[in-house]
C-alpha cells in the first residue's frame, strides 16, 4: 500500500466518505421510487462489486478542460450511451484502487421538483486485463472497453452490460490558471460569448482555487479537503503530485 493510499484511511477524508457512502444508498432508494418516471435509471445502477461499498481508497476524478460546469467530466459510455456530465452536488466520475483492481465510480445526481436521484450510479472493478494504460512522459490515456456481469441495485438482478471509457490526464505543468485569468481566456469567451457571465462558469474553481486547462484527473473534493493530513501543503501542490500517484498504481508508469 502506497503512503497516500495509508493515510487516506486514517484521515477525516474516510468518515466523509463513508457518510457519503450512506447518503448514496438512501438516495438510491428515493431513486426506485421515481424509475416509473425516469425509465432510464432502471438500467442505469450497477455494482459489480458489494454494495454499500467502503470507500477509503484516494478517488481521483477524470475532469475535462477547465471542468465546466456543462461538461465537467470526462466522457463514459454505458451500452454505446453517453453518462451525463454535467457537475452538481454528489456526482464524481472517480477512479480508485484496491489491491489487483483498479475500480471506477460514476454517479450524477439530478433534481425533479426538488426531489435529488441518480440518473446512473455506476460502481464497476476493472482486473489488468479489462483496461489498457499508456504513458508519454506525464501524459497518461487510460482506457476500457469490456463487457461486465453487474448487480442492478434497483431490481437485484444480475446484468450484462458494455462500459467504455478513454480517460486522459496530461501534464498540469504551465496548465494552471487562477480563476480570474481563466475567466479571461479567449477559449472560454470563444464557447460563453464575449457577454456571458464567467463567475458560475467554472464549477471548481472556488473550491480549488485554480482552473486546469486540460484533461486531468483530480483528487475527489474530499480527498482535497483532507489534504494537509495528507501531505500536501496546498490544493495546488495535490494537484501537480497527481500523476506521481497515478503512476504507482497503473501499469506502464
Amino acid at each position: 500500500m502506497c503512503r497516500l493510499c495509508e493515510l487516506a484511511g486514517g484521515s477525516s477524508y474516510a468518515a466523509k466518505m463513508d457518510a457519503m457512502a450512506r447518503e448514496d444508498g438512501a438516495l438510491i432508494e428515493k431513486t426506485n421510487a421515481m424509475a416509473e418516471r425516469f425509465p432510464s435509471v432502471k438500467s442505469s445502477l450497477l455494482t459489480t462489486i458489494k454494495f454499500p461499498p467502503a470507500l477509503h481508497m484516494p478517488l481521483f476524478e477524470a475532469r475535462n478542460s477547465y471542468t465546466l460546469i456543462n461538461n465537467y467530466f470526462q466522457q463514459l459510455l454505458l451500452e454505446g450511451n453517453r453518462m451525463a456530465a454535467i457537475f452538481s452536488h454528489g456526482s464524481t466520475r472517480s477512479i480508485f484502487f484496491s489491491g489487483e483492481y483498479m475500480l471506477m465510480l460514476s454517479k450524477s445526481v439530478g433534481q425533479d421538483a426538488g426531489s435529488r436521484f441518480f440518473s446512473h450510479y455506476l460502481l464497476f472493478h476493472f482486473s489488468k486485463d479489462e483496461y489498457s494504460c499508456k504513458w508519454e512522459g506525464n501524459n497518461m490515456l487510460l482506457s476500457a472497453d469490456c463487457r461486465k456481469k453487474a448487480r442492478n441495485l434497483l431490481t437485484g438482478e444480475t446484468e450484462e452490460k458494455r462500459i467504455s471509457f478513454n480517460f486522459q490526464h496530461q501534464s498540469v505543468e504551465g496548465r494552471i490558471l487562477q480563476k480570474e485569468e481563466a475567466m479571461r481566456s479567449s477559449h472560454i469567451r470563444k464557447i460563453y460569448g464575449a457577454k456571458a457571465p464567467m463567475q458560475s462558469v467554472f464549477a471548481s474553481a472556488d473550491l480549488e482555487g485554480y482552473v486546469v486547462t486540460v484533461p486531468h484527473f483530480s483528487p475527489h473534493p474530499y480527498l482535497l479537503q483532507a489534504g494537509q493530513e495528507l501531505g500536501h501543503p496546498s490544493n495546488r501542490h495535490f494537484q501537480e503530485h497527481v500523476a506521481g500517484y497515478l503512476r504507482e498504481h497503473l501499469p506502464g508508469g
